[in-house]
């Protein structure tokens, strides 16, 4: 297990490395804030990088092998949806670049609550209505930020 904390922590580095980055080039503040659209990616990336460390630390300063732990099983039907999660995410990333936000939330959304055993399609629907009204009114008219519109759209 010890290997496994320790190369999720690596790699959760890396990745909150190149979001700080990243979030460092973004546009300048929203109007009438201080804030810009890289400072919560920025806080979040930060807040990743030091519990990645502690993960990493605490792995290291464990003393005694787990006797209960369960290995990992890559080919059980609990991995097997993390895999369909992680394709869900990858192709969200996908949309984004060509769609935009609001196309690729509307896949986002019910795929993920379809893998995690929502079937109701009208919960389904609903959810993502509110998610899609609560993005538009927060973020796009009080906050004035400017959400990807993909590269189809351009």
């Amino acid at each position: 297990m010890k290997k496994y904390n320790l190369g999720i922590s690596a790699l959760l580095i890396a990745v909150s490395a190149a979001m700080l980055k990243q979030s460092n080039s973004y546009g300048s503040a929203a109007k009438g804030t201080a804030m810009g659209s890289g400072v919560w990616p920025g806080i979040l990336a930060v807040v990743m990088i030091l519990l990645s460390c502690v993960l990493a630390a605490e792995t290291l300063l464990q003393k005694r092998r787990e006797e209960g732990a369960e290995p990992i099983e890559f080919r059980s039907p609990r991995m097997k949806r993390i895999y369909i999660l992680t394709g869900i995410c990858l192709v969200f990333a996908v949309l984004l670049k060509l769609l935009g936000f609001f196309p690729s939330i509307i896949f986002l959304v019910p795929s993920s609550m379809v893998l995690l055993g929502e079937r109701r399609p009208a919960v389904l629907a609903a959810l993502t209505a509110g998610i899609l009204i609560f993005v538009q009114v927060v973020f796009v008219m009080l906050l004035g930020l400017k959400l990807p519109a993909g590269l189809l759209f351009q």
